[in-house]
């Protein structure tokens, strides 16, 4: 099992990683006829997004993708590119990058992001949990508008102490692998922020 790159959600000037989500973004790299392909345990979908959110909406700006049959057509009349990789994590995957998008994406839910990751609670496998970043914004939006923002990093600083306190390790905790492993690659919400209200 291999952490997983997730969805890069970009937000005034900042990149926050993807932790949880109320409903899946409606991006569908095979409405353009790409089928994903892994080149990586480290990426299982084949594929990650940019989004960036601004007073006018979320947007698909970036794709990195690798096509199973290596067919990568035009989208939004952007065409893809062997990637110039500046990350050594995205220079091993491999991928091909469709470059500015900006396709509006109407997406009505929640989207919780982190950022500040704090490395003694990394897990090697699957995404992140969310009480292991600093900094944990939920974001709200209604037909593809920002409509709240809330700003839950002291929930998760609740939650580090609380583990601390009781003097337990998370990944030596659990009784039942197989949910973790599931838990481990979940984004829902119910799994990935059950803690939030």
């Amino acid at each position: 099992m291999t952490a997983q790159k997730g969805d890069v959600f970009k937000y005034k000037e900042k990149e926050y990683s993807i932790i949880a989500i109320t409903n899946p973004l409606n991006f569908n790299p095979k409405e353009y006829g790409i089928v994903p392909s892994a080149l990586h345990t480290g990426c299982w979908k084949g594929y990650w997004c940019v989004y960036n959110i601004n007073d006018k909406g979320i947007f698909l700006e970036d794709l990195y993708i690798n096509s199973k049959d290596d067919f990568y057509p035009s989208i939004n009349n952007v065409e893809a590119v062997i990637n110039n990789y500046n990350l050594e994590l995205e220079k091993y995957i491999g991928h091909h990058l469709y470059k500015g998008l900006n396709i509006k994406m109407m997406f009505s839910g929640k989207i919780l992001v982190g950022d500040e990751f704090i490395r003694e609670y990394y897990i090697h496998m699957g995404f992140q949990r969310g009480w292991a970043y600093k900094v944990l914004i939920e974001l709200v939006f209604e037909q593809g508008q920002l409509i709240k923002i809330n700003d839950q990093s002291e929930i998760a600083s609740e939650i580090r102490k609380d583990i601390k306190s009781k003097n337990k390790s998370y990944r030596k905790t659990i009784d039942d692998i197989a949910k973790f492993v599931d838990d481990s690659f979940s984004l829902d919400y119910r799994v990935k922020a059950w803690w939030l209200k």
